[in-house]
């Protein structure tokens, strides 16, 4: 069973609207709502490629009985703690004609101690039937920022591969536990390690020392169009056509997912990024969150660039 864990779950409300204009009456031409949060994205996106999954996390209030019951919609099974107050809404506002998008998140309900003592009981029963964890984004208020790096200390000590997509503190204590992936946002990464990362020669530098600490792949954002993979094989710089971008909505999600879905078939490494790739950059093309499924994904394969540094 694949397992995704996300601690602060969200109602995504998604508004496109003609133009953006401060301080101005604004119109919908469309709205969509869906449950999210890194790992519930990666477990709809898994669905649309036929791989099924449980989700876990924290679940409060009506927004979370709603994130349930999309979930089961989906057909994939959840393990959440219930707790109490409300999950929170991130909201998405995309521009037609300036092309631009506008988030809006909240923080999530505050954690109880008692609560995070069940969430880590049921991860430990979990993960007697997982054979892959992925963990992403946010922490909600009251989790401690080592979480992510307990559960894949966990994990490893059965010999389960993980993967984790967060940022801040809880990124830089799960990379000490060494996943076997890493998504590292390389503006972040700036940030902490307090140089700049925008040449592919200080990243390079950089990312190549999480390979140090048991990381197999680790995977950094380049500008807004590539990214840039530390594989076991080499480091890959991989290339999208800027000009067909027109939203980032849920890109990051979508590369993990199609990378989940390229391991699980056992493809190549060259084959792996290219189908990593091939999701995100399908995913880009147009409004919503998620794929269009395989067929178009597999569209994406021969127009990547992919060069070996």
């Amino acid at each position: 069973m694949i397992l995704t864990v996300t601690l602060n779950p969200a109602v995504d409300e998604e508004y496109i609207i003609p133009e953006l204009r401060p301080g101005g009456w604004l119109r919908a031409t469309s709205r969509t709502s869906s449950p999210g949060g890194k790992g519930i994205n990666i477990s709809a996106i898994l669905a649309q490629f036929g791989y099924p999954s449980a989700a876990m996390g924290f679940l409060a209030g009506m927004k979370g009985e709603y994130i349930r019951s999309a979930l089961r919609s989906y057909r994939i099974t959840t393990n959440f703690v219930h707790i109490k107050g409300e999950n929170r809404t991130n909201v998405y506002i995309i521009d037609e004609t300036g092309n631009l998008e506008t988030s809006i998140s909240e923080a999530g309900p505050t954690v109880s101690p008692d609560a995070v003592e069940r969430l880590r009981k049921v991860y430990g029963r979990i993960l007697q039937r997982t054979r892959l964890v992925i963990l992403g984004g946010t922490l909600p208020p009251g989790v401690p920022d080592g979480i992510f790096g307990e559960f894949i200390s966990l994990a490893r000590e059965k010999g389960i591969p993980t993967v984790v997509d967060a940022a801040g503190p809880s990124l830089m204590a799960a990379l000490d536990a060494g996943p076997t992936v890493a998504k590292v946002d390389h503006r972040f990464m700036s940030k902490a390690m307090g140089r700049s990362l925008t040449s592919l020669d200080n990243l390079i530098e950089v990312v190549s020392d999480f390979q140090k600490k048991g990381v197999e792949w680790a995977i950094a954002s380049y500008r807004t169009y590539g990214n840039v993979f530390f594989s076991p094989d080499g480091i890959y710089l991989a290339l999208a056509d800027r000009k067909s971008i027109r939203s980032i909505f849920s890109t990051t999600d979508a590369l993990l997912a199609g990378f989940v879905v390229a391991r699980e078939e056992g493809m190549s490494t060259e084959e792996t990024i290219r189908f990593a790739m091939a999701s995100a950059w399908e995913s880009s093309t147009h409004m919503g969150k998620g794929t269009r499924g395989r067929e178009a994904v597999e569209e994406f394969i021969p127009l990547v660039e992919l060069e070996l540094l």
